[in-house]
């Protein structure tokens, strides 16, 4: 058992610590990656013992046209906490929604501490192709806001891979999202370093 990616987000109204991480058990099934959680609520001092969120299926991000990997951030959950009411939110890359074929945006959010949570809900816009990397942020009125990249503007021309930004929004605590923005795009993903895959 290990553990990536942690990432602390502070409750600002009673100063309680949660601690998101992907915590990778193998060989679990579908996947050993599982976003998971520790909480404290005494300055860090004690921790909870890790509590799973959801599996995290992700099947890595690829070139659809040559297959050439891509570094995204696969196997690394974000997390988000509503400031003014403790409502937390993890987002993640995963294949569950189109049978285990290729990564798009997952999001889980609790109201209760983290004791329990919602079935993920895919955010991205479907288009047949991977979305991934996803960042999230919840402002002072609850509205619920997330990035991502995708790859929806791609061509059968393999010497370039078109990537864009998008930006979508949650005004009813993470139960739907909409509003979808074009941030910034398309821009060639294969100009970008290669560090076991573009990046």
């Amino acid at each position: 058992m290990s553990s990536i990616g942690n990432q602390i987000v502070v409750d600002p109204r009673n100063g309680t610590l949660y601690d998101f991480f992907d915590l990778i058990v193998p060989p679990q099934s579908p996947s050993p990656y599982n976003v998971a959680y520790v909480k404290s609520t005494d300055d860090g001092a004690t921790w909870t013992a890790p509590q799973v969120i959801a599996n995290l299926r992700t099947v890595f991000v690829s070139d659809p046209n040559t297959g050439q990997s891509i570094r995204t951030g696969d196997i690394i959950p974000e997390a988000a906490i509503d400031p003014a009411t403790g409502q937390l939110y993890a987002v993640w890359q995963d294949s569950r929604f189109n049978g285990g074929n290729y990564d798009e945006v997952a999001l889980s959010t609790s109201t209760n501490g983290g004791a329990t949570w919602s079935a993920p809900i895919r955010l991205n816009t479907p288009t047949g192709r991977p979305a991934f990397t996803p960042s999230i942020h919840v402002s002072s009125d609850g509205t619920v806001g997330v990035t991502y990249y995708d790859f929806r503007n791609l061509t059968t021309e393999t010497t370039t891979l078109p990537t864009d930004y998008w930006f979508t929004s949650s005004s009813n605590h993470g139960a739907s999202f909409g509003n979808e923005a074009h941030i910034a795009g398309p821009f060639d993903m294969l100009t970008a370093p290669n560090a076991g895959g573009f990046r």
